[in-house]
């Protein structure tokens, strides 16, 4: 790494040191850094946690969620990954594998109260900064490595790990001072390999949607229930504990509203006029979480009583023009009402 001087047209080579050299600790230095400034790990993240306490006695450095909705279990060493660092990661990501969303937030709103944050919604932090579908949040775990150096037997078993479709990164985190002795930090991605990671994950890719046509959870299949078997199916959606249940409850009482079909843009605007969503985009997410769960294999049932349009009836596919079935709305709107709602 070199320091430019534009004014004299010189450059000069700056020093690599070590951490250790440098009096520096993983939990009061590099990790504060990488807290207060995620995107030095190369991408945008949202610390949710530092240092939590799992049954085991053990404390993962610092966990966050990516765009997408994985967590991300960071663990950071000085000088040297040493030999168990990956390990040490899997067993973490197995521990939080098993977290729920409200796992999430409670863990999320803790750590704000130790950084002295008093946010009364920390489940709207979350949501604003997710950009999939909530109920995909935590279904997937990635691993962040980060160290000076890294030791061959944890490259190797990394790229190993991959290899089995294993979300691993290794990160290099190189300090540099100049005369001055200010201190400089290059990170750098050492895996994957900069430049073929689009590759390997459109190969992924690939591979998941050939497996996924024979596991889809994808169903446009009809109930054909009896009207009383309808009405204890629908009553025990309508009441499971989920945060999607309000939500649905709306999405129906908008269907009842009048006797015809929905288009996609006038539900959500109704959405958000009710109060679901902080803003429209927020709503649109909360509509697709809904739209989703429309076509799980196992609500049947709800596709009984509501029929929409895909043009191709293929999975992911925006649906659109909602309606409840003519002669189920009087069914439904018993349902609603045992269940207390006001039609």
């Amino acid at each position: 790494m070199y320091k430019v001087d534009l004014k004299n047209k010189s450059a000069k080579k700056l020093k690599p040191v070590r951490f250790k050299d440098l009096e520096l600790k993983e939990k009061f230095d590099i990790e504060v850094w990488v807290r207060k400034n995620p995107e030095i790990l190369g991408e945008n993240l949202l610390i949710i946690s530092e240092q939590t306490l799992l049954p085991s006695g053990r404390q993962p450095d610092l966990l966050a969620l990516d765009k997408s909705g994985n967590l991300v279990i960071i663990e950071l060493k000085k000088d040297d990954s040493g030999k168990e660092i990956y390990w040490q990661a899997i067993t973490y990501a197995a521990n939080f594998s098993e977290f729920s969303y409200s796992d999430i937030i409670d863990m999320y709103e803790k750590y704000l109260e130790n950084l002295g944050i008093a946010d009364p919604n920390p489940k709207d932090k979350i949501e604003e900064f997710v950009e999939e579908d909530i109920e995909k949040i935590n279904q997937k775990q990635r691993l962040i490595l980060v160290s000076k150096e890294f030791h061959p037997d944890v490259l190797r078993a990394v790229l190993w790990l991959r290899d089995f479709e294993i979300d691993i990164k290794c990160i290099r985190l190189t300090p540099y001072i100049d005369e001055n002795n200010q201190l400089f930090i290059i990170p750098e991605v050492i895996i994957p390999t900069p430049g073929v990671e689009e590759y390997i994950e459109k190969k992924i890719s690939k591979q998941k949607t050939i497996k996924k046509s024979y596991q889809s959870p994808f169903s446009l299949e009809k109930g054909d229930f009896t009207d009383e078997e309808l009405r204890k199916r629908l009553k025990e959606t309508l009441t499971r504990e989920s945060d999607l249940t309000p939500r649905l409850i709306a999405f129906i009482k908008i269907l009842l509203s009048d006797n015809r079909a929905f288009n996609r843009e006038e539900i959500k605007q109704r959405l958000y006029d009710m109060g679901i969503g902080k803003n429209l985009g927020q709503t649109g997410r909360y509509l697709s979480n809904i739209s989703q769960f429309l076509t799980k294999k196992s609500t049947p049932h709800l596709r009984q009583i509501i029929e929409f349009q895909m043009p191709r009836g293929v999975e992911g596919e925006v649906k659109d023009n909602y309606k409840v079935v003519d002669k189920y709305r009087e069914l439904v709107k018993e349902v609603l009402k045992e269940i207390g709602e006001e039609i």
